[in-house]
């Protein structure tokens, strides 16, 4: 069973607003418009998509047209740092979750069981966690998947529980066993944590159906990195 692709691409866009930065080009850091050395080894970026590093992801259809509208904006030489695209940004998010979409199921498909897909792709808390570590690469996709099979495996469904094992995969753990954690990955772990319940599915009353779910979004006083006043309601 696939992931339902409305529920997906907002989904893919939450991982965009809180979590993913803005835009950065190499000749940012030579013109001046970014002084941080740190930036020297890095490649143009968009949402946290690399274009050159990022591989084939960026050369389907929504590859393609995600990075053909920042070419005609001259992003390279017009964009501040971070910039998140202004009113192309809508578009821009679209593609975003067009790009993340093939390769998150070439993951979950290659390393989730097919029982542990089945329950990620119905609750939003582990769609969002797996969703995001499409991000993260292969190599921490393997991991969390690993970390979830075992546990459905040993006979865990209950969501609730499932959505611990997902932060303390992130927070608490390495890429490897018994290796400590990656601090950029359990700094991610740690802001998911503060909002990834208010993510949990409720079936909606008026819809009539168990399989019409609906599910808010609540701000969390966190300025860092929520937008402010960021109160979402979906529907999916």
């Amino acid at each position: 069973m696939a992931v339902d692709i409305n529920k997906f691409t907002k989904m893919a866009m939450l991982v965009i607003d809180k979590l993913e930065g803005g835009y950065y080009h190499p000749d940012m850091l030579k013109d001046g418009r970014v002084k941080d050395a740190r930036y020297a080894n890095s490649g143009e970026t968009m949402f946290g998509i690399d274009r050159k590093a990022g591989g084939k992801i960026n050369t389907t259809a929504a590859g393609i047209a995600f990075w053909k509208i920042i070419d005609a904006a001259n992003a390279r030489k017009l964009w501040k740092w971070n910039f998140k695209g202004g009113n192309l940004a809508p578009e821009l998010k679209k593609y975003a979750a067009g790009i993340i979409l093939p390769e998150y199921e070439r993951l979950s498909k290659s390393y989730l069981s097919a029982k542990a897909k089945v329950i990620v792709d119905s609750d939003s808390r582990l769609l969002f966690h797996f969703i995001y570590a499409t991000w993260n690469g292969s190599g921490w996709f393997k991991k969390f998947a690993t970390d979830m099979n075992k546990a459905v495996d040993g006979g865990t469904t209950n969501t609730d529980k499932l959505t611990t094992v997902a932060l303390n995969s992130r927070t608490k753990e390495g890429l490897k066993p018994g290796s400590p954690p990656n601090s950029l990955v359990s700094q991610g772990g740690n802001k998911i944590a503060l909002f990834i319940n208010d993510l949990k599915d409720t079936v909606s009353e008026n819809k009539g159906t168990a399989g019409a779910v609906a599910f808010g979004l609540l701000a969390v006083g966190v300025a860092s990195y929520l937008l402010k006043n960021d109160i979402k309601q979906i529907i999916i």
